[in-house]
């Protein structure tokens, strides 16, 4: 129990995520006590707050795989009450054992692996950095764009086209211009985390440079905006997608 709190891979049963449940609520309890002994510490709240929701998010979704869905099926309304009173699935799914055969023998364990596929000769700090890079650039124009644009309207259209082409951007310049390649997890796990960087640092610019006040419901504000994000982005990998698909299409037509 508790062996990977913050990984959202494998599963586990209804007891450890009642448990977590419990641990997220008193970790807000705990907030509002700290913000009311010293209101000077509030600024420093978002420490808590993140690892927070990470940690339920992370468990939420490890309770889904016990039940043979996708860890997104935890934001569907009401969708809570099955995560906590239902059953998992009996013996491996493709989501990893049932925790509660894990004290079964090894030997006799199906053989099950986990794993995203990476692109070759990239690993995980490899794709963190350019994400990162593209992410902290996007963050840049977006802050110019609330600066310079007067109107409300073309200035959260040219937001919208800023990420549309900073993601482009990132896509030509991780893949070289050639196809995407078939590692559908991980082109995910791309978008994903891209859209969780630029929603933090989005975040964390608003607090630092435009001296805005911390509010706990700003946290479900950036929850929101990374969601948002992760559909914006959508629409240039499928661009991205078509059209050097079908370059490398006509390149082995005329050969």
């Amino acid at each position: 129990m508790f062996k990977n709190p913050f990984s959202f891979y494998g599963r586990i049963r209804r007891l450890e995520y009642g448990l977590s449940y419990i641990i997220f609520i008193a970790s807000f309890f705990l907030v509002g006590v700290i913000t009311e002994i010293i209101p000077e510490a509030e600024s420093l709240i978002v420490l808590m707050i993140i690892p927070s929701y990470w940690f339920l998010l992370a468990q939420g979704a490890k309770r889904c795989h016990d039940l043979g869905n996708s860890g997104f099926f935890q934001i569907i309304p009401f969708y809570g009450l099955f995560m906590l009173f239902g059953e998992g699935n009996h013996g491996a799914n493709k989501y990893g054992y049932n925790p509660k055969e894990m004290d079964a023998p090894i030997a006799k364990r199906e053989p099950f692996k986990l794993r995203i596929p990476l692109p070759p000769g990239k690993s995980n700090i490899d794709i963190l950095s350019e994400i990162l890079c593209f992410a902290l650039l996007n963050t840049l124009l977006i802050q110019l764009l609330n600066n310079y644009v007067e109107k409300e309207f073309f200035r959260f259209l040219c937001i919208f086209l800023s990420i549309l082409v900073c993601f482009f951007l990132l896509l030509l310049f991780t893949n070289k211009k050639e196809p995407l390649p078939e590692f559908n997890p991980y082109l995910f796990r791309q978008r994903l985390t891209y859209s969780v960087i630029l929603s933090i640092s989005i975040y964390i610019y608003n607090l630092t440079f435009n001296y805005a006040s911390f509010q706990l419901e700003d946290i479900s504000y950036a929850i929101f905006l990374a969601v948002v994000i992760l559909g914006v982005t959508y629409h240039p990998f499928i661009t991205y997608k078509s059209i050097f698909k079908k370059r490398k299409e006509e390149a082995e037509y005329e050969n």
